[in-house]
């Protein structure tokens, strides 16, 4: 809405934030993998010797501040539904409570109910069950 408001004003949009080559968490996975497999092994640098693990962390602490500076800094859990809360968004927690009072007056909720077929992986049945051949 608020780009919207700016276009009508005249107004560029907002860029869209750019998204990374590596995600986060292969590139956190490929970093311990690493250090793992090769930590132990020393490098010769211009400073001297040095293990690969400790080049590793230096990369590894570099990144994450790139990716404050880009994302800004990770929520806790609590400060997500502080601002679910402030912004009026609903959290999975308020539809898990939405879904478990449905359930106490005997109802489903619109998204928990099983008629749908659409969620039927092709060759199974509704109670899972793999189809194999004819009827």
């Amino acid at each position: 809405m608020a780009n919207a408001q700016r276009a009508a004003d005249g107004e560029a949009p907002e860029e869209e934030k750019p998204v990374p080559d590596v995600p986060p968490p292969d590139f956190i996975n490929a970093c311990k993998a690493v250090m793992l497999n090769f930590g132990n092994l020393n490098l010769e640098k211009a400073d001297g010797e040095t293990d690969l693990s400790e080049l590793i962390k230096e990369i590894a602490n570099e990144a994450e501040i790139v990716a404050t500076k880009i994302y800004g800094k990770g929520m806790t859990v609590k400060e997500q539904q502080d601002r679910a809360w402030s912004e009026s968004t609903t959290s999975i927690f308020d539809l898990e409570r939405l879904e478990l009072e449905a359930a106490s007056r005997g109802e489903q909720a619109p998204w928990a109910s099983d008629s749908d077929d659409d969620d039927l992986i092709p060759g199974f049945d509704a109670s899972g069950r793999m189809q194999i051949g004819g009827n």
